[in-house]
């Protein structure tokens, strides 16, 4: 049997093309109209030209292709399938999308591609989409891009395609009415796209940042009566027909301190679902305030239990609460963990939207 390091210098030129001592990205490549295991084949365009293709590939990319080749469509048991109203041409620049997130655009191709390749959009590639219609501005790929980037955009503040867009991008985003974080979130990303583009001007951004903006979601409002407790850990089930994307929360200060560091950690029965930390600039010492404190999206399922714990430095002592917290909402339900007589919430509210199929 060969070794490791044996295996990674044995190489191969098989007839399909295929080469073990490329780069795995070459070789994902290289199965693009590939006969090599291919097991479905698409005839494409008036003149029915086959193009050879692998179902796996297609269906952990796309839910088109998923729910063509598992449904109770005919094309699910079938080894050829007619795509009659795209272009050969375009459709391989798809297909190079599916496999290996690329696509060679051209003035020509480029409205086609994206209007065929719109089911492929990802968190994981909708940063460099965007970027490249800079150099079309199609609107509805603006939209598509944005509607994902403003729903989560702490996500995409810290994936590697962030740091390589153009300022014109950033700005777009920065720029947005709507959007789930806060201002300071915005700043520390500027500063940290800053750090990797050194010579980019940014005070048109930063003044982009401070223009009046409302948060992407919904905001979900705790009712009830108000007290002082030293209790932080809220547990809660929700009852809906859909799970809930779930951003933010929102927590009652009151504090003599001007910077009040607050650790919030979500978990989902004992598993932690988020760990985060905040420092929240508290500049009335006189008032009750709350803390808008917003994280990467989660997803919470009907009928889990969640645990939210939050930790408050220097230590809050009696913090301001909500007694036996209430919602009102037509058709969502909030329960919570009745191993207490008297549930206190520090939570005032959360920030969350419903996820749709």
């Amino acid at each position: 049997m060969l070794s490791v390091v044996e295996q990674s210098s044995f190489t191969l030129d098989p007839p399909n093309g295929l080469r073990y001592d490329t780069p795995f990205a070459k070789r994902q490549e290289s199965l693009i109209n590939n006969q090599f295991q291919s097991d479905v084949t698409f005839l494409v365009g008036e003149k029915r030209t086959p193009i050879y293709s692998h179902k796996l590939l297609l269906i952990v990319a796309s839910e088109y292709f998923n729910a063509m080749f598992n449904g109770n469509f005919r094309e699910s048991q079938s080894a050829e399938i007619e795509v009659s109203d795209v272009e050969p041409e375009i459709f391989l620049e798809i297909l190079r999308f599916i496999y290996c997130g690329k696509v060679r655009l051209t003035i020509e191709n480029v409205l086609e591609i994206y209007v065929h390749a719109q089911n492929t959009l990802t968190p994981d590639n909708v940063l460099k989409i965007f970027a490249q219609n800079r150099l079309y501005e199609f609107s509805f790929i603006n939209d598509k891009c944005l509607t994902l980037i403003r729903k989560n955009p702490l996500t995409y503040f810290h994936h590697e395609d962030f740091y390589a867009l153009d300022r014109k991008s950033l700005e777009i985003i920065f720029s947005s009415k709507k959007i789930n974080c806060t201002d300071e979130q915005l700043f520390q990303a500027l500063r940290d796209w800053k750090k990797i583009n050194e010579s980019e001007y940014v005070n048109e951004l930063q003044a982009a940042i401070s223009a009046k903006r409302s948060y992407n979601c919904s905001k979900l409002r705790f009712f009830g009566n108000m007290s002082m407790a030293s209790h932080t850990e809220l547990k809660f089930s929700i009852d809906y027909t859909h799970s809930l994307a779930f951003f933010g929360i929102g927590v009652f200060i009151k504090s003599t301190d001007s910077v009040v560091s607050i650790e919030v950690e979500i978990s989902e029965n004992l598993e932690i679902l988020g760990r985060h930390r905040f420092d929240y600039e508290n500049r009335d010492h006189s008032a009750v305030n709350v803390a808008n404190l917003f994280f990467e999206e989660l997803t919470l399922k009907p009928d889990e239990w969640y645990t939210i714990a939050i930790k408050f430095s220097p230590t809050q002592g009696d913090c301001f609460t909500i007694t036996n917290p209430q919602i009102c909402h037509d058709k969502l339900r909030l329960y919570f963990d009745n191993n207490y007589s008297t549930i206190r919430s520090v939570v005032s509210h959360f920030y969350c939207d419903e996820v749709r199929k």
